[in-house]
């Protein structure tokens, strides 16, 4: 709460330089602005010193998703709503500012399988042992970011900011998990200029996560729940929900915390923005104590490459995109046991640990936009592309036994707007296209020796389900409607409708439905 207070307070001292900078006039939307910048696409706080100007933004949306073509950690029938504001500001030639905040509110129908929030975040997960119990989940999140350079001259500038995100989960039927997270995010940096379309930099890099999760029971007490432990790839143990000696305490709250370190370097010549970020991630599940255990412990490298080059040709902008992502991550399970010693209080007797599971990640995505009439506030026409691809290799050993697991997810969009200016308004035609795949092995199954009994066990159902929805070819056609109104120079109000319809190309064998629908309503403005 005094972090959540301390940056409100950094905020609301803002609004006085925002005021200060409205004078000039908004030449672009906001979005429009944030996606073409070459300087504004770079994470290091200081490359602000190189925006000059004020642009800000506000909004409200509302999203409902319907259809039963969704993931084991999706629902067949949600909404979000949410507001948020953001902005770029130089009071200065030498002081620059980026403040963001944000809240949104999400409830989600018939949903249970996975317990944590972001399954995909850990090495492991939880999940509920019967898909008879599913019921409703909320989520509420709240964001802060603030960020602020300072140049030193014509060259040398320096920056730092500071992100912090909060949120709580809750599903409201036995059995019932409660989830807090917090993940708090700290960057400093240099930027040097050594002429005036390119720009090197460099900025520290720490993030630390931690969401605390407990189970419950509040209805029907008599009744036995259990929960899997995902160990990797849909392999694991089952272990009822009772008492504070499982992987999930169904009286105290367990930690899942993850911190990461590293640097990421900045590099802009003209149009050319280019960044890699490398940390190092260590992560660790339950409280470290005399008295309750740890029982994971992780870690591993993560890589990411960023890159955006602008072409401008008279009144028209090519943008091209590019990603590369990497990580690798390994998970160790401690031996321990209790040992209650006669009079004296309970402690955990650690006996080694055991190495069980690697998780290769590896992303790459390629986009290109064409964007026609930019001197104008919206261009009159933009249009273009993404292709993107996911690729997953995991090996779990719980020995004697291992299980490797191999995916790669592959999706390509289109789209395309027509702006219309109409005296002070703007209308907004749009239409996309999209198309998903994938191919792999959801489990290559072996032992290193035989044995005559286990308590391993193989979540097929789950494992089935998200391996279709990974993998089934898919198609989407989307359109949408927009009106933008310039009030003023510097005040332009706008309304924005887009309806998406995704379907399998087959029926499925494992999902609950074939196609699934997303509207979008969204109301802000720019200033």
């Amino acid at each position: 709460m005094r972090l959540r207070t301390l940056l409100a307070s950094f905020c609301l001292l803002a609004l006085p330089f925002v005021a200060e900078g409205q004078e000039a006039e908004l030449r672009h939307d906001f979005r429009f602005m944030a996606d073409t910048d070459p300087y504004l696409f770079l994470s290091n706080p200081a490359g602000l010193s190189a925006f000059s100007g004020h642009v800000s933004m506000a909004e409200v949306a509302f999203r409902k998703d319907n259809g039963g073509l969704a993931s084991i950690a999706e629902s067949p029938d949600s909404f979000k709503g949410g507001a948020e504001t953001e902005s770029y500001i130089s009071i200065s030639d030498r002081i620059s500012f980026h403040g963001k905040l944000s809240w949104s509110y999400f409830r989600g129908e018939r949903m249970g399988a996975q317990v944590l929030m972001d399954p995909d975040f850990n090495p492991f997960n939880f999940l509920e042992s019967t898909e008879t119990t599913v019921g409703r989940k909320n989520r509420e999140d709240y964001s802060l970011l603030g960020a602020m350079s300072y140049r030193f001259d014509d060259r040398w500038s320096a920056g730092a900011g500071i992100e912090y995100v909060s949120a709580d989960q809750t599903k409201v039927k036995d059995p019932r998990f409660t989830s807090v997270w917090m993940d708090l995010g700290v960057k400093a940096g240099v930027s040097f200029r050594p002429g005036e379309n390119r720009l090197f930099g460099l900025a520290l890099v720490y993030r630390n996560t931690l969401e605390q999760l407990r189970g419950g029971i509040y209805g029907t007490t008599d009744k036995q729940y259990f929960i899997l432990t995902d160990k990797g790839g849909f392999y694991g143990t089952m272990a009822e929900l009772a008492g504070d000696y499982n992987y999930i305490s169904d009286s105290n709250q367990r930690p899942l915390n993850n911190d990461f370190f590293g640097l990421s370097l900045q590099a802009v010549s003209g149009g050319f923005s280019n960044e890699l970020e490398v940390l190092w991630r260590t992560g660790y599940y339950g409280k470290k104590s005399s008295a309750t255990a740890t029982f994971f412990e992780f870690s591993g490298p993560v890589a990411k490459y960023r890159g955006q080059l602008l072409s401008r040709s008279g009144d028209n902008l090519h943008r091209a995109a590019f990603e590369l992502g990497y990580e690798l991550l390994g998970n160790d399970e401690n031996l321990f046991k209790y040992v209650t010693p006669p009079g004296q209080n309970t402690y955990v007797d650690y006996t080694g640990k055991n190495h069980i599971s690697d998780r290769h990640v590896a992303d790459a995505a390629l986009g290109y936009t064409f964007y026609k009439g930019v001197d104008s506030y919206l261009p009159a026409f933009k249009a273009g592309g993404t292709i993107k691809a996911h690729g997953l290799y995991r090996s779990t050993v719980l020995f004697p036994f291992y299980r490797n697991t191999s995916l790669v997810t592959l999706a390509a969009d289109a789209f395309a707007q027509r702006n219309l200016e109409k005296g002070k308004s703007i209308f907004s035609f749009d239409l996309g296209l999209g198309f998903r795949a994938g191919f792999g092995n959801p489990r290559d199954d072996g032992a290193y020796a035989s044995t005559t009994g286990t308590s391993i066990q193989s979540f097929d159902n789950y494992l089935n389900r998200q391996y279709e929805f990974d993998t089934a070819p898919a198609a989407s056609v989307g359109v949408g409607f927009g009106w933008t109104h310039r009030f003023t120079d510097r005040f332009a109000p706008y309304i924005k409708l887009t309806d998406t319809v995704t379907a399998m190309v087959s029926a499925p064998q494992y999902l609950g439905g074939r196609a699934r629908n997303v509207a979008l309503l969204t109301v802000g403005c720019s200033f």
